[in-house]
């Protein structure tokens, strides 16, 4: 989604003519997107064009940002929420591609609720849900398939969760 304004809020005159410019842009929520950077000395630099520059770049990065971030957390707690930057199809793909590529199964298990709710958005039947992912079924059906899997560990650690003893139960062990 776009940056609506950007502006430079502050120029730092350097040794050697550089200079360091301060920009904030600002996303369609009133989000402040904050960049500083070094350039060179006055008048080997448009820091008007720069900042043009800058907000697009800004605003391409918004949606790869938010994926990383989303994904990290859902690995750690599982819990799910609206995109901002994209569309949900585009963000669930994209989270998707991140989460697939986790190694560590008890994150990846914390997961599970984030595609089950992929399936219920994406339809009825795994072509459907492909088509809302915009992939090939036979690459649907894997990250489907390695969901289905873990389904049966997270129901196990849950199990095995609800044997931890609390001491004060068991008193004739302490």
């Amino acid at each position: 989604m776009p940056i609506v304004s950007s502006e430079i809020k502050k120029v730092v005159n350097k040794n050697g003519g550089r200079r360091s410019i301060y920009e904030q842009h600002i996303d369609h929520l009133g989000v402040a997107h904050p960049h500083n950077y070094l350039t060179l000395p006055v008048g080997e630099f448009d820091e008007v064009a720069a900042l043009a520059t800058n907000a697009v770049w800004i605003e391409s990065e918004l949606p790869i940002n938010e994926v990383r971030t989303d994904a990290a957390r859902y690995k750690d707690t599982g819990t799910e929420r609206t995109p901002e930057h994209q569309l949900q199809a585009d963000y669930d793909r994209q989270v998707l591609r991140e989460l697939m590529q986790e190694e560590d199964a008890l994150a990846f298990a914390n997961t599970l609720p984030f595609f089950r709710a992929i399936e219920i958005r994406g339809g009825a039947n795994a072509a459907q849900r492909a088509n809302y992912l915009g992939v090939p079924k036979t690459e649907y059906d894997l990250v489907a398939t390695r969901y289905n899997q873990i389904t049966g560990l997270v129901s196990g650690l849950n199990d095995d969760a609800a044997r931890v003893w609390e001491l004060q139960s068991f008193p004739g062990w302490l």
